[in-house]
Order: structure tokens, then sequence, then C-alpha cells
């Protein structure tokens, strides 16, 4: 009998043993890292990926519908439309002509909205711009091995106004004095924080008294330019051959000679050329992570003179003799000039840069 048992106790760990574990998990809280992704018109954004809360990878994601606020079906968000697109990434190295970087562009149906099958995430194309309404509610089915899950109003899509100037990162106008015991010290800077700088409007209509963004031209109509224009604070243009790049190590700092297909300079100003926006295109990769919308630019120590007058009239008496040269009575200096933004229109477009208590030499 116990020689009975014990064969039926052996079968028995036989058969389980030969049935194949349950495998995979798949979460009843996923959900997307944003309640709302803000999409300003006619721009390209990528939203976060959404958390899968330890389900088995891999996942896939599939759009299930777009709804208005009052949960009717809509299609604005995946209706195509022609929009010009890069089909890879601008590279200021190699792609130095407009038909090299022609090649990269091509005009292509697109709609407004892309989910990614593999991450969940969602992009938004160019072709937001032509989307009458403002808020959408989308709805998607993520799966694993393990089964599904619908996830109905995943998250919120508002679409913002066009946003032709972004200011993602400070800008500076400054200028500095060269010590003659040597380094700098800051004598002025102007400085726009980013988006919500309470400054920004003066900046796009012209009247900051240091940095203006200013669209001067509907053409080209398809590309870009830019104009950038450094003078003293009483708006005398410098030379740009006394703009120069800033060193780091045995290259440069990032700066707007990197992102034009040519660059054309006159007595007054260099112009930067791309075949479409958004402009800076192209950002040198850095130790640091620096933002890629970070232009950098010096003066020459010979660029300009110091406004002794104009500083003392609004800031009192200063002592300059730790700054003059001895030989010649010039007060040692040099601006430091440090673009922070990013244009997503078409066209041509003014950067003024005035720097601070400054007189062209």
């Amino acid at each position: 009998m116990k020689k009975i048992l014990y064969s039926l106790l052996i079968a028995a760990i036989a058969v389980t043993s030969c049935t194949p574990p349950e495998v995979g998990y798949i979460s009843d809280n996923i959900h997307a890292l944003q309640d709302t992704i803000f999409v300003p018109r006619g721009v390209f954004q990528l939203s976060t990926a959404p958390t899968v809360e330890g389900s088995t990878y891999p996942m896939h994601w599939e759009l299930k519908s777009v709804t208005d606020p009052s949960g009717n079906v809509t299609t604005e968000l995946t209706d195509e439309h022609e929009i010009l697109i890069w089909k890879e990434a601008f590279n200021g190295d190699t792609d130095t002509t407009l038909a090299l970087a022609e090649q990269k562009l091509e005009l292509s149906q697109q709609p407004t909205m892309i989910l990614s099958e593999s991450s969940g995430e969602i992009a938004f194309t160019q072709a937001s711009k032509y989307v009458d309404n403002d808020i959408f509610h989308i709805n998607i089915k993520a799966s694993n091995v393990k089964g599904e899950r619908d996830l109905d109003d995943f998250v919120v899509a508002k679409l913002e106004p066009f946003a032709p100037v972004e200011f993602p990162t400070e800008m500076r106008a400054r200028l500095n004095l060269t010590k003659n015991s040597g380094g700098n010290d800051i004598l002025y800077t102007s400085v726009i924080s980013n988006g919500f700088d309470d400054e920004v409007p003066s900046v796009l209509d012209g009247t900051h008294p240091y940095i203006t963004v200013t669209k001067i031209s509907d053409e080209p109509a398809l590309g870009f330019k830019a104009k950038m224009i450094i003078t003293d604070s009483h708006d005398v243009p410098l030379n740009p051959a006394k703009v120069v790049f800033y060193p780091s190590g045995a290259n440069y700092l990032q700066n707007y000679h990197d992102n034009s297909v040519e660059t054309v300079t006159d007595a007054t100003s260099s112009t930067f050329s791309l075949p479409a926006p958004p402009f800076p295109q192209f950002g040198r990769t850095y130790a640091s992570g620096n933002n890629s919308y970070l232009m950098y630019y010096l003066s020459t120590a010979d660029a300009f003179t110091v406004d002794t007058a104009a500083w003392e009239a609004e800031h009192g008496p200063k002592d300059w003799s730790a700054y003059t040269d001895p030989d010649t009575g010039n007060i040692n200096n040099s601006a430091y000039i440090r673009w922070g933004i990013k244009i997503n229109d078409t066209g041509t477009w003014e950067l003024k840069m005035k720097i601070p208590y400054t007189n062209v030499k």
C-alpha cells in the first residue's frame, strides 16, 4: 500500500513540474505622468512615457479614440495634413550647404498626434496648426503577455496658441571689466530668465532696453533667416569681426554659426540661414548637459569703450583704476553675449543685443 501511495505522489509531482508557471503581470494602475499635455500649435512636442507600475515588458500601446469634452468621438488629431518635416536631425558639422540640409527635409502627410506603440509616448506634430478645437481626451489600450487594460480618458491634450518664439533658458547681455591683475568683474548684466519672465513681451515687441527678437519679413516662406546685430548701449552696431566664439578647451561653445547652412556678414550684422525652422536646430553635446538653445559669443577687447558717464549717472561714482590700462588710459572690457531662444516660425528675424554701458570704439 505504501508503495502505491508513494508512486502516486511521484506521479503528481511529475505532472505539477510539467505545468509551466504563470508568466507576466499587468497592473490596474497604468497611468500617464501628466494629467494634461499642453501643446503649442505648430510645434513638435513629445510627451513623457506612461508609468506601467511593474507591468511586464514589452508593452503594446494602441489608440482607441479621441473625444471632445462632451464625449463625442473626433478625428481632428488623427486627420492628416501636409507639413514640412525633418527626416533626419540637422548636423551643423556636415550640413554645410542648403542643398545638403534640404536632403533631410520632405513635405509629408502627417496627423497631429502619433502614439508610439512600443513606449506609449505621444508625439504632437506641426500639423496641430490646422486643428480648430482646443481640448481633447485621449483613450488608449495597453497590453502585454498577461492581458490588456482599457485606459479611457488616459490624458487630456490642450492645444495652445502658436508660440513663434520660446524662451527655454536664460539669456544675458553683459559687460565685463578686465582687471589689470587678471580676471574679470561683472559691471552689469541684463537677463531674460525664461518664458515666464515679465520682460518677455518687451523682447518680442522690440522695446526691451538690451535684448530684442523681432520678425522683420515673412520671407523665406518655408525657410528661416536670423540677422544678429550686436550694438553698444546707444544702438551703434558693432562690426561682426569683433564678435567672436567663446573658447572651450580646443573647441568653442555652441553658437549660431553652427546652425547655419550659410552665414552672410556685412559691416553691421551676421545673417544665419536654415531651410526650415525651428532655429537653432543643432546643439553640441557637453558633459555638463548644457541646454541646446544656449548660444555663446564674446566681443574682442578692442570692441568697446566703457560709458563711465552713463554708469555713474545711474549708479554713482566708481573707482575704475583697477581696470584702467596705465599706458593707454582705456578701461579694459569685453562683452559676454548669451542667447537662449528657440524660434519656431519661418521668415526673417532680427536678434539684437545691446551691451550695457558701452560705446563702439
